[in-house]
């Protein structure tokens, strides 16, 4: 089988093999992918809505809803009345996130050094630059609707 050399392929193992790790790791201390999310967007955005989370985690309501009831549960999350909405609540986190989002950040840092074992840090350099580029450049490109469709004779495999 041919390997595959698309750079997009590659990211996609990346994000595949670092996310089944540090998804792996995170289980230890108790939290799942999606509340390891949700706490890092509240962590980030105390004060919001949680519609708002919702939207930064790309989840729908009630899926947020019931993340945030899990936080909450655990006493990571506090709602607060918003004083101008009564239907409205504000995520707050509790001083009992704090050890947990120093864990997870400590599993990342570890994950990352893991990763980048024996890469030398101007080819890191570079590499990042690059990636900066390619993410800037899939940022600008035309919205879909407006891409021409891809001629199905001309698409390999690589």
């Amino acid at each position: 089988m041919k390997k595959a050399t698309t750079i997009s392929y590659r990211i996609s193992v990346i994000g595949r093999l670092q996310r089944t790790r540090f998804d792996a790791r995170a289980r230890s201390l108790g939290i799942t992918r999606a509340q390891w999310r949700a706490i890092y967007a509240i962590s980030g955005n105390e004060g919001s809505s949680q519609r708002r989370i919702s939207e930064l985690i790309k989840v729908g309501d009630v899926t947020a809803g019931r993340l945030i009831d899990r936080l909450v549960d655990n006493g990571w999350v506090e709602r607060r009345a918003d004083i101008a909405d009564r239907r409205t609540h504000r995520l707050y986190l509790t001083p009992l996130a704090g050890p947990v989002l120093e864990k997870l950040a400590e599993l990342g840092a570890d994950e990352d050094r893991i990763a980048l074992d024996g890469v030398d840090p101007a080819a890191l350099e570079t590499a990042l630059a690059v990636l900066d580029r390619v993410i800037a450049n899939i940022e600008s490109a035309p919205a879909l609707a407006e891409v021409d469709p891809v001629d199905e004779t001309s698409v390999c495999d690589s």
